[in-house]
Order: structure tokens, then C-alpha cells, then sequence
């Protein structure tokens, strides 16, 4: 081949290879790309993802009796065996939450959520929540699934508290609900919402009815805020020829004087038809607990707590029926809590409690039906990450 031959042929090949790398580098540059790209999308969502982890473990110790044969301590909603060295709850949490849409799903552990699903509901035990949502409009949110009920200021999670031990009208006050939830934040100063769905709870899961739920948040000052929450529905078997509808009513206090105390106070009421003991079994019964709280921090780590407590369920609505002297009725308990806790980081706590209970004369609900008084320390310490 000559000269002038041999030169259009080189160029012919220099110039496709330079077109063949260059296609490649294109399609390498676009790949690389549209890899940047689900990556960027990945990664957004998953800034939206968070996940923790909670434990917390206890003992309790009764002080005045060696004689009781049980191993729980009534109307405990956590915290509830005694003499050993147990663990309350162990949970793991998965929250997402955007500007759309939100969800968390946490499962749980532990002596508090054995003691507290009925046999028919031991399905859910270990599920603590499992709900997502979405935003309407601005500040509209409708949620679905298994949600936290709204009514009272305690906590089975112990970290959420102020005292490790719940009160026992908290003991008995409404669970979370399997439903659907609709809330709306008013204004800066006004928020709250309604939701309808099943209940599971020691008082309240007697039944598939479905129960109704209406919840207000008022803010008035940064430091403080009143809440008014209630439960509504019929407590009464399906097939039932008579309806037992009850109101719930829940009000509380969370005030914050200086920001080293804090003072909460928290009144329920309830009414229930056709739910009086006999031989008014047709008549309107109710049923009030409470509590009083306050708390003070000192030297950043430290905090003592003191609280009152009273439950009075004259019809037995929620509790047992007792019988004493020739009078019928339901339980009628009163008690005090002193707490002193250390927190050696934020996430984390170390508490020392003696809590005090008395329950009517000669109901005997304590030590294995022996007495009607209960004086119990509880040491707890938990951690939440």
C-alpha cells in the first residue's frame, strides 16, 4: 500500500478510537451519574430515618412483710416484681419522619409489657406502636395503625417519668389505641385532635367496640401547659342486652415555675352507665384519681421528686369489688413516692424511690392478701439512645 494510501486509512482509525473512547467516557460519565443520582435519593430518605435503642432494669424490695408468696406487686403498671433483679422494658425504635409523611414502628420487652396484655391481646404485647402518617394540609396530620393513647401524663417506659413506679389510677387509665388519629396544631399556643379505634388496656379491653378519643393542648406561657384528654365508648360485650358507655375525663397540669422545678397535677373523672353495683345496677357510676407532683434539679445531674396519689372507684368501673364489715365496693387506694435520681448524661438515669400505698381498711390487696398497706423501695436505672 503506498504512502497516500496508507495516511486516509491511520486517520480513519486514529479519529474512531477517539470517538470510541469518547462514547465510552460518555457512557461512563452518565452511568456515573444516574449511580450519583439513586444514591442522592437513597441517601435523602434515609436522613429522614432515625433508630434507638431503650433499657431499663429494677428491684424492688417490700420492707415490712417476709411472709408474701407472690412474686408481683399489685397494680403495678411496670416495675412490678419484687425481690429481684429484673428488666422492665427493653426496646428498639424506628422513626421516619419528612415533611409529608411520618411513621414509627417499636417493639418492646420486658416484665411491664408481659403484665400488661390481656390474654386475648397477647398478640401485641411486644409491640409498643406501630403507626404511620400523612400531612394534609399544613398542620393536619391523620395517622393510622397502633398509636399511643393520649389520656394521662405517666409512662410504662420509666425514662419517660419523673418516678420510675406509675401511679395506680395510671395503672388503670386507657392503652394505646389500633386505629386512626387525627390531629391539628391551632396556633403556636393551640393544638389537638380526635381518634377512634380499639383499645388495649387492662381496664379497657373487655371488647372490640370501638372507643373515641378527644384531645386539647393549650399552651398559655412557655412554661406552662394544660391538656384536656377523654375516652368515650361502650365498655359492654357486643352481645350485650345492656350498654355500659363511659366518659373519660382527663386533665392535666404541667407547669415549670423556674427551670429547675417543675409541678404537675393531673385530675381524671369517669362516668359509666348502667355500671353501679347492686341493687342500682341501672343507676350512673363513677370513678376520680389523681395525682400531685413536683420536682426539683439541683447541681445539673441531680433531682428529688416527691408525689401524692389517690384512686377512688366506688362501683368498681375498673377495679375489683371488695367486701369489708358488710360494705360493698370498689378500690379506694391512697399513697405517696419519694424519688431521688442521679443522671450522670442526659440519655441515662439512676433512681432510688420509696413508695408508700393504703388501700381501704380490710380489703387486705397487699402481701398476698394479708394487709392493706404496701411500703416498697424500688431502685431503677435505664438508658435511652
Amino acid at each position: 500500500m503506498s504512502k497516500f494510501y496508507r495516511l486516509p486509512v491511520l486517520f480513519i482509525f486514529l479519529f474512531g478510537g477517539l470517538i470510541l473512547i469518547g462514547s465510552r467516557g460518555f457512557a461512563q460519565s452518565k452511568a456515573d451519574t444516574l449511580t450519583d443520582e439513586m444514591k442522592a435519593k437513597i441517601f435523602s430518605h434515609l436522613n429522614h430515618f432515625t433508630f434507638g435503642f431503650y433499657i431499663d432494669t429494677y428491684s424492688n424490695t417490700t420492707l415490712d412483710n417476709k411472709k408474701d408468696t407472690s412474686n408481683l406487686i399489685p397494680f403495678s403498671a411496670n416495675c412490678p416484681v419484687r425481690d429481684q433483679i429484673r428488666i422492665n422494658h427493653a426496646a428498639i425504635e424506628f422513626t421516619y419522619s419528612a415533611d409529608k409523611v411520618r411513621g414509627h414502628v417499636s417493639f418492646q420487652w420486658g416484665d411491664a409489657p408481659n403484665l400488661l396484655a390481656l390474654p386475648e391481646s397477647q398478640f401485641i404485647k411486644n409491640l409498643d406502636q406501630a403507626n404511620f402518617g400523612f400531612r394534609i394540609v399544613k398542620n393536619l396530620w391523620i395517622d393510622f395503625g397502633y398509636i399511643y393513647n393520649v389520656v394521662g401524663f405517666e409512662s410504662s417506659w420509666a425514662i419517660k417519668n419523673r418516678i420510675s413506679t406509675v401511679t395506680t389510677g395510671g395503672y388503670f387509665e386507657p392503652g394505646s389505641v389500633l386505629g386512626v388519629k387525627l390531629s391539628y396544631k391551632f396556633s403556636d399556643k393551640v393544638d389537638g385532635g380526635i381518634m377512634a379505634g380499639n383499645p388495649y388496656s387492662l381496664a379497657y379491653g373487655r371488647n372490640t367496640n370501638i372507643a373515641g378519643l378527644i384531645f386539647v393542648n393549650w399552651h398559655p406561657l412557655q412554661n406552662l401547659t394544660l391538656s384536656y384528654n377523654n375516652f368515650f365508648g361502650n365498655q359492654a360485650l357486643k352481645d350485650a342486652d345492656i350498654n355500659n358507655n363511659l366518659l373519660y375525663n382527663n386533665l392535666i397540669l404541667n407547669y415549670y415555675p423556674i427551670p429547675q422545678v417543675q409541678v404537675v397535677g393531673q385530675l381524671d373523672f369517669g362516668l359509666e352507665t348502667n355500671a353501679k353495683l347492686a341493687p342500682d345496677t341501672d343507676k350512673l357510676a363513677y370513678v376520680y384519681s389523681g395525682f400531685i407532683m413536683a420536682r426539683y434539679e439541683f447541681l445539673r445531674h441531680f433531682a428529688v421528686t416527691a408525689r401524692l396519689e389517690i384512686f377512688n372507684d366506688p362501683d368498681a368501673i375498673l377495679s375489683a369489688v371488695y367486701e369489708y364489715n358488710g360494705e360493698t365496693r370498689g378500690l379506694l387506694m391512697r399513697g405517696g413516692t419519694v424519688g431521688f435520681e442521679y443522671r450522670p448524661v442526659k440519655i441515662a438515669y439512676v433512681r432510688l424511690e420509696y413508695r408508700y400505698l393504703h388501700a381501704n381498711d380490710g380489703n387486705k390487696v397487699f402481701y398476698s392478701n394479708q394487709l392493706d398497706h404496701l411500703n416498697v423501695m424500688t431502685f431503677s436505672t435505664g438508658v435511652r439512645f
